[in-house]
């Protein structure tokens, strides 16, 4: 992860002159308001604080089966990265994604950008550990010359997460923005440019590209100067100290977008921590083993009620 940034009035003017330059977009399909919604950062491949984090959402037992009935989990992203256990990780979730389905729950799973750089391929922030596991797994491409091309121990690693790869085929299929009821989940963050964009497009154009079809989407990139902690699964400008004009622009994507609130993750708060009067909750406390902060997940109850539930908030309430 990168430092955090800090809107200042300037860039905020040039972020709203952009968005006017694309044509409105729809907001994309808005599912159901749930009676309850639990959203959980980064996971950052420790299969341990993955587990704790859906048990405290009271989402699954101690034999990691879904008890959470109708409950709607949505994970934003980071699966991997940083941490040894990437593999552990995603057959973790994968498997839970399925339980929630069989059990009527729902399990919402959103590309961070360690998603992003498996798919390019980036190792630069892979646990050197992280790679044996891949190994194992039969049927992949090893003479692709994109995969040829890479020192030995990490072929495996990126012929399972390139587009259109071994886990990239089910990858495809989380979206990179998301809105249920009042609330946009993402990653980064979605700057007005990227509302008017439009959730559907961006959805479909990273689909494609994850499912081997398509070059990488300009939601993955930034903007065509370069710029990208633009992109919904990098930016930062939602989850620093914004002051007033941070929160004009995340007014703006809420209004272009017709949602209440925003909630982000990819840059390390000390808490799960709320900005522009609960407009907008940074959620990534840094749970994983590779930054030891405190494990916390948000509730949202009836789409109006929010609160940062942890370990001792639960300890509280019994």
């Amino acid at each position: 992860m990168l430092r955090h940034l800090v809107l200042p009035l300037a860039v905020a003017c040039v972020l709203l002159g952009r968005a006017g330059a694309t044509q409105p977009a729809a907001a994309g399909p808005q599912t159901q308001s749930p009676q309850r919604l639990v959203a959980i950062g980064d996971l950052h491949a420790d299969i341990q604080n993955a587990r704790r984090a859906f048990r405290l959402a009271g989402a699954t037992d101690e034999r990691d089966a879904w008890i959470g009935g109708n409950l709607i989990v949505v994970q934003t992203g980071d699966l991997i990265g940083r941490g040894s256990e990437e593999r552990a990780v995603l057959d973790f979730v994968l498997d839970l994604q399925n339980k929630a389905r069989a059990a009527g729950g729902t399990l919402h799973l959103i590309l961070g950008n360690h998603e992003v750089f498996a798919a390019r391929p980036d190792h630069r922030w892979v646990d050197p550990a992280a790679f044996a596991a891949f190994a194992t797994i039969p049927g992949l491409d090893l003479r692709n010359p994109r995969v040829v091309g890479l020192p030995a121990m990490e072929r495996a690693r990126f012929a399972a997460l390139m587009p259109g790869g071994y886990y990239s085929e089910r990858l495809s299929t989380f979206p990179a923005v998301l809105k249920i009821g009042d609330t946009v989940f993402a990653h980064g963050g979605v700057l007005p440019y990227w509302a008017r964009y439009g959730i559907d497009r961006i959805n479909t154009e990273v689909h494609d590209w994850l499912a081997g079809r398509t070059a990488e989407p300009p939601s993955t990139l930034g903007l065509d100067d370069g710029s990208a902690d633009d992109g919904v699964m990098w930016s930062r400008h939602f989850a620093g100290n914004i002051g007033a004009a941070g929160c004009a622009v995340l007014a703006e994507s809420l209004s272009l977008l017709k949602a209440r609130r925003m909630v982000v993750a990819h840059t390390v708060q000390p808490h799960i921590t709320p900005r522009c009067d609960e407009r907008v909750w940074a959620i990534e406390a840094g749970s994983s083993r590779y930054y030891g902060g405190p494990l916390e997940v948000l509730e949202i109850v009836d789409d109006r009620q929010v609160r940062v539930v942890g370990a001792r908030t639960l300890a509280r309430a019994r």
